[in-house]
């Protein structure tokens, strides 16, 4: 019984692993227009979509590139302040002329692979992004555009190509990503360690190299120079400066328009959002549309959900009948773990579905914490999730209810049923034999004799002449 309810659970399990692992999708609309193209936040407490709006749109990323190609250089350099890298000349013929964004790294200077990280990330340095290209893709930037698109489509990407490092060019170039695309990129982003340490950097100072051996400010004597992050949210200097926002990487061209990816932290929940194709305008104080959408977007969610329990590891959700006990008739089942789920302020965990996966009873012994069943939780016919159901405590196999069980089901089983057939069927030949001995020996003590058979017609019959020997005289 244990083995099938064990099959019971993996199955269930099977089922959800297989299904893709998506964010669930959104539920709730802002009360304004949001002026971009393609949007995506999620809740990352919970993984739940709180808005999108063309999310799988194909578009010209811009500078939101350097978040892949940051990614592959802390996933392929273990040593970031030891490794060192010297700029070839060639990256830098493809930018010659044009008025994109740097962080002032020269022909053949000599950088550490950190301080690329923090030139790609803050100034949006797009020599540093090409410089990475170079130096991971071993001397050919086709291979690195190749590890990026790998690397993408291993992240579950959708619609996405990349044919540059840096985001300069776009679609003209067959260079697209979309918002969800852009999501699944961030979130690697910001699971991996040390990349938000940089991303939320508000400014980084360059150390001296065989280019730079000079400070440029005098106020500054132990560096050559520094950048400071192009995400005026986090600029404290800035008049549109939140203090709860963090990272990670803005992006413009005219094709594209003004993108951002962030993310905010306020009451102890925290939400990403990817910002894509804002007008190519500025605002009212001279910054980008993506910065103040992004704002209104995080302003909303903040002010109408929260995050909430919806299942507690203390509070049993249901029971199921147990077999084999003497002291219970019935397992109480709990949580395996506990789950929140991000709900409108004005509702609680009442307005949740709860679909239990259970099987019709469960078989003594059973130890705390076994896995009994599962339930899988919905809002408005979404699906949020699945959670184990376990035992909170042991129960004990009672011999004699199980010897007596076992010997019912031994009985009702084919088996002993085809073994009860032979067994009357050997007895009756017994029978059947015993009195056809009997029948024979009966006879043979009457004296009785089968009669001969017949003759053949046409054979001489033998005469006997009986003789009755005379008595002398």
């Amino acid at each position: 019984m244990r083995k099938k309810i064990a099959a019971f659970v993996l199955c269930c399990v099977l089922v959800c692993c297989l299904c893709p692992v998506q964010p669930a999708q959104a539920a709730f609309t802002p009360p304004f227009e949001v002026n971009a193209d393609a949007v995506y936040m999620v809740n990352l407490d919970t993984g739940r979509v709180v808005y999108e709006k063309n999310a799988k749109k194909a578009r010209a990323p811009a500078s939101l590139t350097k978040m892949m190609t940051s990614l592959l250089l802390m996933e392929n350099c273990a040593d970031l302040a030891g490794t060192e890298v010297t700029a070839p000349g060639y990256i830098y013929d493809e930018m010659f002329g044009l008025k994109v964004s740097n962080a002032d790294i020269r022909p053949w200077e000599t950088v550490t692979a950190e301080t690329l990280l923090y030139a790609m990330l803050l100034p949006s340095g797009n020599e540093a992004a090409s410089i990475t290209a170079d130096y991971l893709g071993g001397g050919n930037l086709d291979n690195f555009f190749f590890t990026m698109n790998a690397r993408a489509k291993q992240l579950g990407c959708v619609n996405t190509n990349f044919t540059n490092a840096h985001g300069i060019w776009g679609m003209e170039e067959n260079h697209y990503s979309c918002a969800y695309d852009m999501y699944l990129i961030a979130k690697a982003c910001y699971d991996t360690p040390g990349f938000m340490e940089v991303a939320s950097s508000e400014s980084y100072d360059m150390p001296f190299t065989n280019k730079h051996t000079h400070p440029e400010y005098a106020s500054k004597p132990d560096c050559a120079y520094t950048i400071r992050s192009t995400n005026y949210l986090q600029r404290t200097s800035s008049k549109i400066y939140r203090s709860d926002v963090h990272g990670l990487k803005t992006g413009s061209t005219p094709d594209a328009g003004y993108n951002l990816a962030s993310t905010a932290t306020r009451n102890g929940e925290t939400y990403m959002l990817i910002v894509m194709g804002t007008p190519y305008e500025l605002d009212e104080y001279g910054y980008g549309l993506s910065f103040s959408v992004s704002s209104a977007l995080y302003d909303w969610a903040f002010a109408n959900f929260s995050v909430s329990p919806a299942l507690d590891v203390d509070k049993p959700l249901q029971e199921v009948p147990v077999k084999y006990s003497d002291v219970t008739d019935t397992v109480l089942l709990y949580p395996e773990e506990s789950f929140a789920t991000l709900l409108p302020n004005e509702a609680d965990e009442s307005v949740l579905q709860k679909t239990y996966l259970l099987p019709e009873s469960v078989a003594a012994p059973i130890k705390k914490g076994d896995v009994i069943g599962a339930v899988k939780l919905s809002l408005a016919g979404e699906e949020l999730g699945t959670v184990a159901l376990v035992s909170h405590t042991d129960i004990e196999r009672s011999e004699l209810l199980y010897s007596w069980a076992q010997l019912k089901e031994f009985a009702g089983s084919l088996y002993f049923r085809t073994v009860l057939i032979l067994l009357a069927i050997l007895i009756a030949a017994y029978f059947v034999m015993i009195h056809l001995l009997e029948r024979r020996h009966k006879m043979q003590a009457e004296g009785y004799t089968e009669p001969r058979s017949a003759p053949r017609r046409g054979a001489p019959v033998e005469r006997r002449i009986s003789r009755q020997r005379r008595p002398r005289k």
